[in-house]
């Protein structure tokens, strides 16, 4: 059965393949949307505490920037610690979220930049995403892998919504109250996002402790399965260095799988590597002593040309997000005079709507084929980006009005339409996208440290980082003419994305 002549690809097989580990799955996702509600609560209010701070308004870009570029630091440790098991990346990863939205809230009674911007860094320091991905890409059956990620997006856009929603609430208190030890509490809506997730995830922390189980990495067998199949093989003499314990104890091991699927990943491992012969014990020394270095070359030469356009789709999406999101507090502060209030109620819109966008990419996955999703997602993007130039910024400057008498001009309205055409699209983008990239990547990048889901999570934090950097480079160089300067490069940017889904439509297949 086809659509529209074909046009939209041919319909995939129903899936029989049952779902497994759905708790832990679920803690998962869970903690994904708790750090993108971490991430975006602090976005409407930036702009104010950086002022209240002593610093200009450009400053806001990196308070919300500090998070992505700590986050590449330990998303390294996260998936070096994630070769051995899930649950103690997963608790380190939020006792070091709760010391640093404290952090951060504490910097106000110390009128300290220095101490927010180290608060939201420890904050970005303890962001699970890798850890999320690696478990869809390691326990998550092939046939359900772009539901679960179209899971994922929609945690990422429930969290992107409730940010600014929470923001808008906090924004009403006013007060200040003494803490034994603490000392005075000063709780604002400045203060208040920190305060809140700091709470929010002290019970997440709790949560694993008591719940979390390790689960099977069962959609890393399947994987491995079909490439057998498919005749692909990959050498062990150039792999051996890139995979990890877990995937070791699998090389020309018997076929039967362990009949206890709760069991501790560690106590598994270990019953499994010591049924191996002499070759694979050498083999896994070996691999617990390989150099960093040599795992980078191991990743270089098994980078395919899908996953290097994957990954720059991946990128190019998490920039333009970022590029829009989180200067949206400055823009619409200077263009339209907006609140907190009003800034943080279009972040709650915009990410209500992502909802069921999502949800609806994830039901049709199961019968159109991701490189058809990807490519009128973008459609959709470059659409609302085209809405987003303001033609006549690029004619008159002398008004400080921003041209609002000219039809052409971007007002209010026109602003909010190619913010939310854009946030919706590129949202439901990133679950498909993930979703192909832990498809077509080998089982050689797989496993081991620089894995999927660590490159996902790399290049997606690279880019938002970067797109944090643009918005405060741009606003220390011309407040005026930020809108422009921050969409004509992203729309040229999802231009380029369009192009290259169409040149490389062919091998977009998993």
């Amino acid at each position: 059965k086809e659509w529209f002549g074909g046009f939209c690809g041919e319909s995939r097989p129903e899936s029989k393949t049952p779902m497994k580990n759905s708790f832990p799955l679920a803690l998962n996702i869970l903690g994904c949307f708790l750090y993108m509600q971490n991430y975006y609560i602090v976005e409407p209010s930036s702009t104010r505490y950086a002022n209240a701070l002593g610093m200009n308004d450009a400053m806001s870009g990196l308070i919300i920037g500090a998070m992505p570029w700590a986050a590449i630091i330990s998303a390294i440790t996260f998936s070096i610690w994630t070769n051995k098991c899930f649950r103690s990346p997963l608790i380190f990863s939020g006792l070091l979220l709760v010391s640093g939205n404290l952090l951060y809230a504490t910097a106000f009674r110390y009128g300290s930049i220095e101490m927010a911007l180290c608060g939201r860094f420890m904050t970005g320091l303890g962001g699970p995403r890798s850890i999320n991905r690696r478990y869809i890409a390691d326990t998550t059956p092939l046939a359900h892998r772009t539901a679960v990620n179209a899971a994922f997006g929609t945690a990422t856009a429930l969290g992107a919504a409730l940010g600014p929603a929470t923001a808008i609430l906090l924004d009403n208190l006013d007060t200040v109250f003494e803490v034994p030890v603490y000392g005075a509490v000063h709780l604002n809506g400045m203060t208040g996002p920190g305060f809140l997730m700091g709470i929010l995830w002290l019970i997440f922390t709790l949560l694993l402790v008591f719940t979390f189980t390790e689960p099977e990495r069962s959609g890393l067998e399947e994987q491995r399965q079909k490439e057998a199949v498919m005749g692909i093989v990959t050498p062990t003499s150039s792999a051996v260095a890139g995979k990890s314990e877990f995937e070791m104890t699998h090389i020309d091991a018997p076929t039967e799988k362990s009949n206890s699927r709760n069991e501790p990943c560690i106590s598994r491992l270990e019953s499994q590597a010591f049924s191996e012969d002499s070759k694979n014990t050498d083999s896994f020394s070996n691999t617990r002593d390989a150099s960093l270095w040599s795992q980078l070359k191991h990743v270089a030469s098994n980078i395919t040309l899908p996953v290097r356009i994957s990954m720059f789709l991946l990128f190019s999406k998490m920039f333009t997000v970022e590029s829009l999101i989180s200067a949206a507090s400055m823009v619409t502060k200077n263009r339209y005079h907006w609140a907190v209030q009003q800034v943080g109620s279009l972040g709650t819109i915009v990410g209500c709507l992502t909802i069921p966008i999502s949800i609806f990419i994830g039901f049709l996955s199961q019968y159109r084929e991701d490189r058809v999703l990807m490519f009128w997602l973008m459609i959709a993007a470059s659409f609302g980006m085209s809405l987003l130039i303001d033609v006549t910024d690029l004619m008159s400057t002398d008004t400080d009005t921003y041209n609002e008498e000219n039809m052409f001009a971007v007002g209010p309205h026109r602003y909010v339409a190619g913010y939310l055409i854009v946030f919706c699209s590129m949202q439901a983008f990133d679950g498909v996208v993930g979703s192909v990239l832990s498809k077509v990547i080998p089982t050689a990048l797989a496993t081991g440290t620089f894995n999927s889901g660590l490159l996902a999570t790399l290049v997606g934090t690279f880019g938002r980082a970067s797109g944090d950097v643009f918005i405060s480079a741009f606003g220390y160089i011309n407040l005026r003419q930020l809108l422009n300067l921050l969409i004509i490069p992203s729309f040229l940017l999802v231009v380029v994305d369009l192009a290259v889904i169409w040149l490389n439509y062919d091998i977009l297949t998993a």
